[in-house]
């Protein structure tokens, strides 16, 4: 059984190393590219040989509004459509938590559902927000027969302001994971670029929802 503070420990190694990737200049080719909505997707190999995902995307929506709907957990799964469940099984500390989420199908139907345990830990950069983690075995966390348990890699998400205008931010996702189950490769390297550039529509969706209520 792991401990608390081993999990903390975990959680901070992991949040570093997340960071040192996403902030890495080599080796990413672009994947896919929508100049209009202002969406890049990069994939560069990790040290395993494995496909990593880097996703940036500017949001007309202040950067506080994003980030209070990123770290709400619970209640994520009402404004981003791509989990139909999120929750939080334990809280370590104000910063670090594990929580359970499960995916849609994904790529019009071809990847089933997935679900996964996962620690992250949240902070700030000077003004750039980070929320960093990876899978993680937990006791009496919920298991599922009918679906098959993704395992994610160190990653993490950062909303950072834009300089000189107060209602826009960048969100970038660095995203490493595997969906296990019978996938062909094929499959994935159309699935998980979809998983981040289906996200970020949510992230747009939210944003001008959040407009039409006069919260910006």
């Amino acid at each position: 059984m792991v401990s608390d503070g081993e999990y903390l420990k975990m959680a901070e190694e992991t949040f570093k190393e997340a960071i040192n990737i996403a902030r890495s200049d080599d080796g990413w080719k672009v994947e896919k590219e929508d100049k209009a909505n202002d969406v890049l997707v990069e994939m560069k190999k990790n040290s395993k040989g494995k496909k990593i995902y880097r996703c940036t995307a500017k949001i007309n929506m202040p950067a506080k509004l994003l980030v209070d709907a990123i770290r709400d957990t619970d209640k994520i799964t009402t404004w981003n459509y791509t989990l139909t469940e999120a929750r939080v099984l334990k809280k370590l500390s104000d910063d670090v938590a594990i929580s359970y989420q499960i995916t849609t199908d994904a790529a019009g139907g071809m990847v089933s559902a997935r679900d996964f345990i996962y620690l992250s830990q949240v902070g700030y950069e000077g003004e750039q927000f980070i929320m960093g983690g990876k899978s993680v075995e937990f006791e009496n966390g919920p298991k599922s027969s009918k679906i098959v348990r993704a395992i994610n890699g160190p990653g993490c998400q950062m909303v950072t302001p834009c300089p000189g205008d107060a209602n826009s931010c960048t969100f970038m996702w660095l995203m490493d994971c595997e969906y296990k189950g019978m996938m062909l490769q094929s499959i994935l390297d159309i699935a998980l670029p979809i998983a981040q550039t289906s996200f970020v529509e949510c992230i747009k969706k939210l944003a001008a929802k959040l407009k039409e209520e006069g919260k910006y």
